[in-house]
C-alpha cells in the first residue's frame, strides 16, 4: 500500500480481515501511522487495530480498537 503495509490479512471462506498490531499508542504519529493504513483500504471488510497498553477499546472511524488478548480469546474470530 504505497509506503505503508498492513500487519495481517486474513481470509475464510469469503471473510477477510485487516489487523493492525502495535504495543502502545503513545503518541499522534503512531496513532495516525496504524489508523491511516487501514482507511486506505477501499473495502468494508472489518479492519482491527490491536494494542497492548491500558487503554485498549474502542472504534475509531470504523475501525475497532481492542487488547492483543481479547481479540485472541474471543469466539468470534
Amino acid at each position: 500500500m504505497g509506503e505503508g503495509e498492513v500487519d495481517f490479512v486474513a481470509s475464510r471462506q469469503n471473510e477477510t480481515i485487516y489487523v493492525q498490531v502495535t504495543q502502545r499508542m503513545e503518541s499522534e504519529k503512531t496513532e495516525k501511522r496504524e489508523y491511516e493504513r487501514l482507511l486506505q483500504i477501499p473495502d468494508n471488510y472489518p479492519k482491527y487495530v490491536l494494542r497492548t497498553d491500558a487503554y485498549a477499546r474502542g472504534n475509531y472511524k470504523g475501525i475497532k480498537t481492542m487488547h492483543v488478548a481479547d481479540f485472541l480469546m474471543s469466539a468470534e474470530f
